[in-house]
């Protein structure tokens, strides 16, 4: 009996050890609803939104990932261009871009001359520049500057020369239609010679003649140069003397003055 009692008693304890267990868990659910003053709601359903719909979504996110990975990647490559582009060096000619004032200038001067010389322009206006001197030369018309040159050639009398040979050739002219009979071949062609330019004639000029005119040429130069000489030993002749005229009125001058302090300290 008394075992009997002692089971049953446990038996109480137990089930009031469990009643109050359960009291206190609904306390504490309770006591949190009403600290929270929000009841339990009963789950929805959004449109659209399920297991499907979330494979999706993942698949679009997986999607803009792998687009920036690519996109980094792209700008990863261009990264050096990008700094060679930004950090170019200047050219060459941005290098020598300033130049000394007056470059430009003389470079067209330059490209001018080289044209004219190219173009012949600048022989024809030297030649052009000794015909005109020559023909001063010829008249006598000489400035004052050209005067104190010195010439080893008589270009008046030359141009005399010239004149009358002209004449004499121009007197001749008459003859000419006169059948020539009894003169050679050789003859005829040197008289029927014409000046084809500048230092060439026709090809029926002689040897002998042309041989000819460059001794008269050279014994013409040679007698200038013997007159030059002899009018410079002359000039070289008079001022010696000039000099030794000036020396001796210098010398009587000075005795002259000598003679007139001796009279003025003499007794």
């Amino acid at each position: 009996m008394e075992e009997e009692q002692e089971e049953t008693m446990m038996k109480t304890k137990k089930m009031k050890v469990r009643g109050s267990s359960e009291s206190q868990s609904q306390s504490q659910s309770l006591g949190w609803l009403t600290e929270s003053s929000i009841m339990p709601k009963k789950h929805k359903a959004i449109n659209g939104v399920g297991a499907s719909s979330i494979l999706q979504l993942k698949a679009h996110l997986y999607k803009s990932q792998e687009e920036a990975k690519s996109s980094k990647s792209s700008s990863a490559d261009d990264l050096p261009y990008r700094a060679t582009a930004k950090h170019k060096p200047p050219l060459r000619h941005d290098l020598f871009s300033p130049k000394n004032s007056g470059v430009e200038s003389r470079a067209n001067k330059d490209k001018l001359e080289l044209k004219a010389l190219q173009d012949g322009s600048v022989s024809y206006a030297a030649l052009e520049k000794k015909a005109e001197l020559y023909d001063k030369l010829v008249r006598g018309e000489l400035s004052d500057e050209e005067e104190k040159e010195k010439y080893s050639v008589d270009f008046f009398r030359k141009g005399l020369e010239e004149d009358r040979s002209e004449q004499s050739t121009h007197g001749d002219d008459s003859f000419s239609e006169i059948p020539r009979e009894n003169e050679s071949d050789d003859t005829i062609g040197l008289f029927d010679a014409k000046l084809e330019g500048p230092g060439q004639t026709a090809v029926g000029l002689d040897e002998d003649e042309h041989k000819r005119f460059i001794r008269e040429v050279h014994e013409e130069a040679s007698q200038a140069r013997e007159k030059a000489f002899a009018l410079k030993l002359r000039r070289e002749e008079q001022a010696a003397a000039r000099r030794e005229k000036l020396r001796q009125a210098y010398l009587k001058k000075r005795l002259e003055s000598l003679k007139a302090a001796e009279k003025k300290n003499g007794p």
